[in-house]
């Protein structure tokens, strides 16, 4: 078996004649393990001397015969020399060692060089010892025999590594780039001037406009190629040409055949005129399994500008010397005949790094964002503080498109908590983050809207379009009429986010799919828990929370720092983001320590929704609460029992959601033929829900539960009491409401309307 010889031999397997401590160190390590043998030192000499520990390694885990090629016992040598980022190198020394995932660029006709850590050297350092290195290179042997060293979901490697001048592809490159309208045009970016990075831009071809940096860009496309071992960057062009023939590809005949379409289309510089050096960017499909997963695009500065170029290859011809060059074609002879010409092959070349700007698509993938789960449109009302950090947070995640709706503008005290600047103030606050938001990445939603009005205006021709065409609705308002008014209307599934006045708590609100349970039955659902739950008191606590911003009596603003906002919105989104993939409702409500900024999460369990109307309002109610009102009846059998009920009146809409129903005073007087109630403790809880509410929940009316075998249709005396409860609430404006709890039933009756 014929093996490479690098430098000349030791005369003996002695520590002492190594010049590196640090490979005296795995020289003691090699030969103290059962499954490497020493067979030689070796030193290379040249402008840098160093010595290589030959060795034969080998476990036993190596299937004889496996597909990738690799022996049962390898010959390598081992030395410490800075390459490819790692000081410790292993090289394959047998001449016939084949090409594999996972090898290190090296020069041709050199050995192969085992690629064994993905890390960089300053964290492989950290806990790098010679045995550890030793494990590395047999795994290396055992999983690129039995094929597993590259998982099969793994992304496929690039043709080469990067270095040299920096170039950003615009996300739209290779949709866009053949289409005879478009070319690329770079610019040059503002940063360090230790490296030059460039910015590219797909544009309409515009003969008027030039680009002011000396680069002529050739873009081509090769045929695909699948999994080849990462290459040695090439140093001119005929070894690129040999590195792509050795992938199964070639630059021929789409190099020669763009540089004639160029040259026709005047691309070649006159006489005097600056003649610029050409990038070549070649496009190169990568197959897994014969599909196409994705394309590469490798980038390379020329020592050559175009008509150069063409004259090195033969299909450009010049009349006079620095003149124009013109394309030619010779009769019966194929247009590639010409690269058999060395010429072309000695131009020097310098590989562009070259990166594609962030897409919608690759931003979810590198959030986490499973496929699919983000294409979506979705309409986010309200783009305040807390909207607009959302916004943000899902431009950068790629997750939805999203039509914008507020009707305000952009005031001074707005940038401490928002995304704008003060040199926005005064600006529409939808096209502040609109634009800021379009910015994020290299590609954004091209068709969404921008729209200042109320989310809930219902003459507005360009917002009902944006809802009709949305799958999700979030209201981010901090305002009560656009959910309610949207759970009156028939529109997409509706998710309401805010933050409590203190700024220490937020809430979500999500409807199901279906929409059974509507945001306003979510609302008093969440007002329930916050009146039961030990973390509802202080919840909504709204004192010394407000501050003005103005001379009006409405220019007023919360205090609330941004670090609340942005802790807050990103535990909304992160909810809103994983809840809305499925089909239930939620309410979530999350809690922060002032002190020590810790959160606890409050899941309160959805009911299913339940209404009635009764005259012209419209009563709803949820299953928890009927629940709860038969429990209380079924405790105080065989007597009647009764209470308070509490609930929110919207008289604009002219609806009332039931919220709780409180148990019997204890000055209550309760038999089976009938109930009184009490009065002990009454206004007490009733400031009590007031305060712990915000004074959105307050006292409705009168509920009663009636004896065994009897239904809950109102007697006369039910009768006389509701019209004894309509009167009293009436100074209110409030319609009252009587409930009554039967065997089997439930009735409820509104001022002179019963219904059951």
């Amino acid at each position: 078996m014929a093996y490479f010889e690098l430098g000349e031999p030791l005369p003996e397997v002695d520590p002492a004649l190594l010049q590196d401590e640090r490979l005296r160190t795995l020289l003691s390590a090699c030969q103290t393990h059962p499954d490497i043998e020493v067979r030689e030192l070796r030193r290379v000499s040249g402008d840098t001397s160093f010595d290589l520990i030959v060795v034969e390694a080998g476990d036993g885990t190596v299937a004889p015969r496996n597909e990738a090629g690799i022996h049962r016992r390898e010959r390598l040598a081992l030395y410490y020399q800075n390459e490819n980022g790692i000081p410790f190198q292993v090289r394959a020394l047998r001449l016939d060692f084949p090409d594999t995932l996972h090898q290190n660029g090296v020069e041709s006709g050199t050995p192969k060089s085992l690629c064994l850590y993905e890390q960089d050297w300053d964290t492989v350092e950290r806990s790098w010892t010679a045995p550890k290195l030793l494990a590395q290179i047999l795994r290396w042997l055992e999983k690129t025999a039995d094929g597993t060293l590259h998982a099969q979901d793994q992304a496929l490697e690039q043709v080469f590594y990067g270095s040299g001048i920096q170039l950003v592809l615009p996300a739209n490159f290779a949709a866009e780039i053949d289409s005879p309208r478009h070319e690329l045009r770079l610019h040059r970016a503002p940063g360090s001037p230790q490296r030059i990075v460039l910015i590219g831009t797909v544009d309409d071809r515009d003969p008027a406009v030039s680009s002011a940096l000396p680069f002529q860009v050739l873009s081509i496309a090769l045929d695909g190629v699948a999994h080849p071992p990462i290459q040695a960057p090439p140093t001119t062009l005929g070894q690129l040409q040999g590195l792509l023939e050795r992938v199964g590809t070639s630059l021929f005949p789409a190099l020669t055949e763009i540089i004639c379409a160029k040259a026709r289309d005047g691309a070649t510089p006159a006489k005097g005129e600056t003649r610029k050096k050409v990038m070549l960017l070649l496009r190169i499909p990568r197959l897994r399994e014969n599909v196409r997963e994705r394309i590469d695009v490798l980038g390379f500065l020329l020592d050559a500008d175009l008509a150069g170029l063409g004259l090195a290859l033969g299909v450009l011809q010049q009349t006079q010397p620095n003149g124009p060059a013109f394309p030619f074609h010779q009769l019966n002879t194929a247009q590639t005949a010409a690269v058999s010409d060395g010429v072309w092959s000695q131009i020097g070349l310098m590989p562009v790094d070259l990166r594609e700007s962030t897409t919608r698509a690759s931003a979810r993938h590198w959030s986490g964002i499973s496929e699919g789960a983000g294409e979506f449109r979705g309409l986010l009302a309200g783009v305040g503080a807390l909207g607009s950090t959302l916004a943000d947070l899902w431009a950068r995640s790629g997750w939805g498109c999203w039509d914008y709706v507020d009707p305000d503008l952009i005031e001074p005290h707005n940038p401490i908590r928002h995304l704008a600047r003060q040199g926005d103030v005064g600006r529409p606050k939808v096209d502040v983050v609109r634009e800021l938001t379009a910015a994020t990445l290299g590609e954004s939603c091209s068709d969404s809207n921008d729209l200042p009005v109320k989310a809930n205006a219902g003459d507005e021709a360009a917002l009902a379009t944006a809802i009709a065409r949305a799958s999700l609705l979030v209201d981010a308002t901090t305002t009560l009429s656009v959910p309610r008014d949207w759970s009156e209307r028939d529109v997409p599934r509706t998710a309401s986010v805010f933050l409590t006045p203190s700024g220490q708590a937020s809430v979500l609100l999500l409807e199901d799919a279906a929409r059974r349970v509507r945001a306003a039955s979510l609302e008093a659902q969440y007002y329930r828990a916050v009146l039961r739950s030990s973390w509802g008191a202080g919840h909504l606590t709204t004192e010394s929370a407000v501050r003005r911003t103005g001379a009006g009596c409405r220019d007023h603003s919360l205090v609330m720092s941004a670090e609340s906002i942005l802790l807050h919105a990103a535990l909304l989104s992160r909810r809103l983001r994983q809840s809305a993939n499925g089909t239930t409702a939620s309410i979530g409500v999350w809690s922060a320590d002032s002190e020590n900024g810790a959160v606890s999460f409050h899941d309160v369990p959805v009911r299913d929704m339940r209404q009635l109307a009764c005259g012209n309002w419209k009563i709803y109610w949820d299953d928890g609460l009927d629940e709860h009102l038969r429990a209380l009846r079924a405790r105080s059998l065989p007597n009647e029992t009764g209470g308070i009920l509490l609930g929110v009146t919207d008289h604009k809409l002219r609806t009332i959601h039931l919220v709780d129903a409180l148990s019997a005073p204890l000055d209550s007087s309760s038999s089976p033929e009938g109930f009184t109630r009490g009065r002990d403790g009454v206004t007490q809880a009733r400031r009590d829900c007031l305060a712990r509410t915000a004074r959105m929940v307050d006292y409705i009316g009168e509920w009663h539960s009636h004896p065994r075998g009897v239904g809950a249709t109102p007697s006369s005396l039910d009768v006389e009491l509701l019209a004894h409860l309509a009167t009293a609430l009436a100074s209110d404006g409030i319609p009252g409401v009587m409930l009554i709890v039967g065997e089997r039933d439930l009735s409820i009756s509104l001022g002179s309307c019963i219904d059951v």
